[in-house]
């Protein structure tokens, strides 16, 4: 969990565009269950709240709205 904040307050300024991961190439086995896809996709990735669409930054962040970090991640790995 410490390890998961950390990588949430990385800031956006401080991070090259060149070292980010392209979400838009990393492709996952979706026959594998989700626990495993969580795994790989934070595997390729490193930090999974920063990384980059082509030559798009993003910074991923989630609402307080009732909806579960788990859930969001597990609907971003569904549709990677």
């Amino acid at each position: 969990m410490e390890k998961c904040k950390e990588l949430l307050t990385e800031d956006f300024d401080d991070v090259e565009l060149g070292s980010l991961v392209d979400i838009s190439k990393v492709r996952i086995d979706r026959k594998q269950p989700v626990e495993k896809r969580r795994q790989r996709y934070l595997e390729k990735v490193g930090n999974p709240y920063l990384v980059r669409v082509g030559n798009i930054k993003v910074k991923v962040r989630f609402a307080d709205n009732g909806v579960s970090m788990e859930d969001a991640f597990e609907n971003l790995l569904l549709s990677v």
